[in-house]
């Protein structure tokens, strides 16, 4: 989960620019870092290119916070190994 986290620490600080203390795992995607619809899949499609899968509009509405974010590419992963 580490690794997950990280990458997605570094796509975050990347991305928008967030300090690395903001991006915790019960950091809420809308309410607490501000990222709106637009930015929010935006952020999806860099997931999707960092980690190598695939996250369908349906599935990218459950990931409300960066944990949910974390568990969700661990399975994708762990299914596609």
């Amino acid at each position: 989960m580490n690794n997950i986290f990280d990458r997605i620490r570094a796509i975050l600080n990347k991305q928008f620019r967030f300090s690395l203390d903001q991006i915790q795992p019960e950091a809420e995607f809308e309410h607490e870092l501000g990222i709106d619809s637009r930015e929010f899949f935006e952020l999806i499609n860099e997931f999707e290119s960092a980690f190598d899968i695939e996250i369908n509009a349906e599935e990218a509405t459950t990931l409300v916070t960066i944990q949910d974010a974390i568990n969700y590419i661990e399975t994708k992963i762990i299914t596609c190994d």
